[in-house]
């Protein structure tokens, strides 16, 4: 994992130490400066053991596992001066293969397996991750899974309410402080239902009050603020959702079944 993903995954386990570490790498990645533990600390302001016990959170061996991670993270062309196109399909590579290193197999099984044994799913997201829940929603509805989605703050709570402990509620929030989304969450806990959370950043009160958590990646990273899709990394895990959901025979039946009904009224 890239030491940025790192830094994201991490960051609610971080003292005031820790950030100041952590700002001061990510706005100098190169430099003399990490020449060797002493001359990084130096440049900070903190000290050797400080660097070590940051190395450790990041969840590196030591200081020189860091060092190399970070000279491996920043070994890339600058591809402002790139024609447009092509800087915007780099983006979105980039995006992709960084939420390649949240997710994990075991994450996602327990995604699948939870949604295919629900009896209702709720599908949670305010402004542009409602855009995203109700793309969800969207897949599975033509897979034959029960479920509906909500947008607006008021229909979460009431929606939270009439679940039970058969139910799941599937809750996307970026940064994970959407003050509606939390209580969405905790109404969902307090009917017994499961709670899956989808985000870019763990040690959020959404996440206290999530049963199941698969991380997003932060697409602010990127640095660029004409760049503004928030959601790829999102829509990159929904896509390898539907892609397995398929894989069942009954769920795949029933997305054709959809299919052929659309395809026969074109016709018509």
């Amino acid at each position: 994992m890239n030491f940025e993903n790192r830094i994201q995954q991490f960051s609610y386990l971080f003292t005031k130490a820790d950030e100041k570490i952590a700002r001061y790498i990510l706005d100098h990645p190169v430099g003399d400066h990490f020449s060797t533990i002493t001359s990084l600390a130096y440049a900070i302001d903190v000290s050797t053991s400080s660097i070590t016990r940051f190395s450790h959170k990041l969840n590196y061996q030591h200081f020189q596992d860091m060092k190399f991670n970070i000279q491996q993270t920043y070994e890339k062309t600058d591809i402002q001066n790139v024609p447009l196109i092509k800087r915007i399909h780099e983006y979105h590579q980039t995006i992709i293969q960084q939420t390649g290193e949240f997710i994990s197999n075991e994450k996602i099984n327990q995604l699948i397996s939870t949604l295919s044994n629900s009896e209702q799913t709720l599908f949670a997201g305010l402004g542009s991750s409602g855009l995203t829940a109700t793309e969800f929603y969207y897949r599975t509805m033509r897979m034959g899974i029960n479920g509906s989605a909500v947008t607006d703050a008021h229909q979460m709570k009431i929606g939270a309410s009439l679940l039970s402990e058969k139910d799941v509620l599937i809750a996307f929030s970026n940064s994970g402080k959407t003050d509606e989304l939390i209580n969405a969450a905790k109404i969902a806990k307090s009917q017994n239902a499961t709670v899956i959370a989808i985000t870019n950043y763990a040690g959020s009160e959404l996440t206290a009050n999530s049963d199941i958590v698969i991380m997003t990646i932060d697409q602010t990273r990127v640095n660029d603020k004409q760049f503004i899709n928030t959601q790829i990394s999102a829509h990159f895990l929904i896509d390898v959702v539907s892609y397995m959901l398929l894989e069942y025979q009954n769920n795949m039946n029933q997305y054709q079944h959809t299919r052929d009904v659309i395809l026969k009224d074109n016709k018509s």
